[in-house]
């Protein structure tokens, strides 16, 4: 590694480890403990419960903290260098302005792929048994029911992008394996092929058995042919029920896989799902910040000297934050109404920020 590389690297992570804890403090100050406060002083949550709690509350702190410190450690960083006309001494070695904020990009880079593989293997997980954890000692103990009402699957074939089935039910219980009151029309080279309705259904260890219905051939040109059945297994690849309970999560317990085909599912279903669109993106933008952070805060921080140090450079930073969440607010409002589109209520904070450190950093260069 390159010595300038390595050496502006280090005047970066001590800040950004700062920084890290910083604003994870803030966060944690200002509204898990008070979480935490009421679930122990109002359903007498031990202490140990309590403490896995908090830390399952941290992977979304972190996510969000992430370009925070990026944010916070880029300015202090090339304030100290540029304080002590070490930006200077660089320059003087030949070093463009634009080359010196390589180590910035890097951080920003990490950073934001750092933020992305947390939001995707860890948070949903997190979130999951946090949503448990409280519903059990909310209602004495007691599991979250995964029980559904008016449930629609509808796979599509990946070949020919068109449904396997459309399923139906008036009831499902993800905990007895069962559903009430099914109809699944199957499909056979994208065409309705077989009408099945039953009474019910109960999961068995080869799939999904129907009890008490009847089945309608589909054909077109022929008569509907019908036949009565007590007992049916279908051919339609239903998943388990465990799987379909997935489908029931909250959003913010999702991946992005379990999420796109959430909205998939709901689409299907006519559904416009501006906010789970706009919400899918963000799991992406939201960490992404990281590195637009770095972008625009390196020439920042070599802007001429200003009084006041690392307070005015923490000073900045909650600005910076302060209106960038606010356009991300904004962009989110707007693209969940579906007056934008979802991928640009996601991004748009992000937009204006990188256009916005370009221009610094091209009116810097010169």
């Amino acid at each position: 590694m390159k010595i300038y590389l390595k050496y502006i690297l280090k005047e970066l992570i001590q800040p950004f480890i700062f920084g890290i804890g910083a604003f994870t403090a803030i966060f944690v100050g200002t509204d898990i403990l008070f979480r935490l406060a009421d679930f122990y002083s109002n359903f007498d949550v031990s202490i140990l419960t309590t403490v896995e709690l908090f830390l399952l509350s941290l992977p979304q702190i972190i996510v969000y903290t992430f370009p925070m410190a990026t944010l916070l450690a880029t300015i202090l960083a090339y304030s100290r260098l540029n304080g002590d006309s070490e930006i200077t001494a660089f320059r003087a070695g030949g070093f463009s302005l634009r080359k010196l904020i390589i180590p910035a990009l890097i951080v920003g880079l990490l950073a934001s792929f750092g933020g992305i593989a947390i939001n995707e293997f860890v948070v949903p997980e997190a979130n999951y048994r946090y949503s448990q954890m409280v519903y059990e000692f909310q209602h004495g103990g007691e599991e979250r029911p995964r029980t559904q009402y008016d449930l629609f699957l509808t796979p599509l074939d990946s070949a020919t992008n068109r449904p396997e089935f459309i399923l139906y039910t008036r009831r499902f219980s993800a905990d007895d394996g069962e559903m009430e009151v099914v109809n699944l029309q199957e499909y056979e080279d994208g065409r309705p092929a077989r009408l099945i309705e039953a009474d019910r259904a109960v999961w068995r260890e080869d799939g999904w058995q129907f009890y008490d219905g009847q089945i309608y051939q589909l054909r077109a040109g022929d008569r509907v042919a019908r036949m009565d059945f007590s007992e049916y297994i279908v051919r339609a690849e239903i998943e388990s029920p465990d799987r379909i309970a997935e489908l029931d999560r909250d959003t913010d317990e999702m991946t992005l896989w379990e999420l796109s085909e959430y909205i998939a599912v709901m689409r299907s279903q006519g559904r416009d799902v501006f906010e789970e669109r706009v919400f899918w993106h963000q799991k992406i933008s939201v960490p992404f910040a990281s590195f637009i952070f770095a972008l625009m805060a390196a020439p920042l921080g070599m802007k001429p000297k200003r009084q006041g140090g690392s307070a005015t450079g923490m000073g900045l930073s909650v600005i910076i934050i302060f209106i960038y969440y606010g356009l991300m607010t904004l962009g989110d409002a707007m693209g969940s109404q579906g007056a934008i589109s979802p991928w640009l209520g996601a991004w748009l904070q992000n937009i204006v920020f990188a256009g916005v450190g370009s221009v610094l950093l091209y009116k810097t260069g010169r």
